[in-house]
């Protein structure tokens, strides 16, 4: 009896043994097979990300010498600094950028021009904005292209910024904290075209700032339901294209630039017509509507949160 229990007590251990060693030998594979999952990258990851973003923006300005009205190919080179960013933590720290499939979340980026389309067009009925309701078919056909071909640039952006930068936080913050964490970086990369270069009005930053705050919960609140940066792309287009131009539909009338004096938004082809301090992303319509929005969206996702398996994964 005392012979058999040994036995059996030995190739017990001889069963399990290899079971462990395998267990162990597959985990280590599964690390070492794919460092761009591995989170002890992630602060190599952020360092080389903004040094090359920093980099490559600074390389951008010295080269096109924007004067206080900005200059050919700054903004659009600025734009393109996240993503740069984001390439080489690719190269250079295993990073990944996370892309996505495009799903039904598209459609929620025409959801701010909507909302405040309609809260322009409600504040005109007291007064201080004028609508020219002939042109809302106007507005309303050419929105998707408006909004893709503003989409183009912006991805410049997203891709570093949703596609890159989001996912990372996810893997360490909660949602609300990620956002807290982007919006400022967020806030200061748009500051110095702001102050110098001509990009909205720098009387305007305080209406720009609550703007921004809202639309960073909004366009993150898309990339969190999505697990892709397509909807927070095609959001930033349809902002930049529609919200951003007082929902401008032809190109005879300019957008005004506020160097020098800040003149308002006239012309025959705005569906409104009034005010920056009023119109625009610089506005105040913009802002408190967009602000509300997403804080909405953002209630919305604590009361019904992603999975934490999908949430964030890089």
């Amino acid at each position: 009896m005392r012979d058999s229990r040994i036995t059996m007590r030995s190739l017990s251990t001889l069963s399990t043994r290899p079971a462990q060693e395998v267990s162990v030998t597959s985990t280590a594979k599964l690390v070492t097979a794919s460092p761009r999952d591995d989170p002890r990258y992630d602060r190599r990851r952020v360092i080389v990300y903004f040094v090359a973003l920093v980099v490559f923006y600074g390389a951008v300005v010295a080269v096109v010498r924007p004067g206080r009205e900005g200059g050919g190919g700054l903004s659009l080179g600025i734009m393109l600094s996240p993503t740069m960013g984001a390439l080489a933590a690719v190269l250079l720290a295993h990073g990944r950028i996370r892309f996505g499939r495009p799903t039904r979340h598209l459609l929620l980026a025409f959801l701010p021009p909507t909302v405040v389309l309609l809260a322009t067009w409600a504040v005109a009925l007291v007064g201080g904005v004028e609508v020219h309701p002939r042109n809302l078919p106007w507005v309303v056909a050419l929105s998707p292209l408006l909004a893709l071909s503003s989409a183009l640039p912006a991805a410049g952006e997203e891709f570093g910024w949703r596609g890159f930068l989001w996912p990372l936080l996810r893997r360490h913050c909660d949602f609300g904290a990620s956002a807290v964490v982007m919006l400022p970086i967020w806030w200061l990369y748009h500051l110095p075209v702001i102050l110098f270069w001509g990009y909205g009005s720098v009387s305007g930053l305080p209406a720009f700032t609550v703007a921004i705050t809202g639309f960073t919960l909004f366009v993150c609140f898309l990339t969190e339901r999505s697990g892709a940066v397509w909807p927070s792309t095609l959001a930033h287009g349809a902002w930049n294209g529609l919200v951003a131009t007082a929902y401008l539909t032809g190109s005879r009338d300019a957008i005004p630039a506020c160097t020098p004096g800040c003149p308002g938004f006239a012309g025959n082809h705005y569906l409104f017509t009034g005010p920056q301090n009023l119109l625009g992303e610089f506005g105040w319509i913009a802002a408190v509507s967009m602000l509300l929005l997403g804080l909405a969206c953002t209630w919305w996702n604590g009361r019904h949160p992603v999975p934490s398996v999908t949430a964030g994964r890089a």
